[in-house]
């Protein structure tokens, strides 16, 4: 993973543990139902945007540096990485 993407991977994790004791929160105080419900699908959202900025990140340098070279391994893991990814 480059550098820059590793930061902002990082950076992007720290926001989301924020959102989830905020969540965490507000069901110990006993905030409203739908308002716990959209912080959640905030932080889902965070989450596949993470998971958007890793896999292309993936793609254009780990299988592409791979696949350039000869080996399609990158693929195959890559296509079970994908089996497992619930989209």
């Amino acid at each position: 993973m480059i550098a820059q993407v590793r930061k902002e991977a990082d950076n992007r994790l720290a926001t989301i543990e924020g959102h989830i004791k905020g969540v965490r929160q507000m069901i110990a105080d006993e905030k409203d139902c739908s308002d716990i419900l959209v912080q959640l699908s905030a932080i889902e959202a965070s989450i596949k945007s993470l998971s958007k900025t890793i896999l292309k990140n993936h793609i254009e340098n780990c299988v592409k540096d791979s696949v350039s070279k000869g080996d399609l391994s990158a693929l195959d893991k890559l296509n079970a990485a994908l089996d497992k990814y619930k989209m």
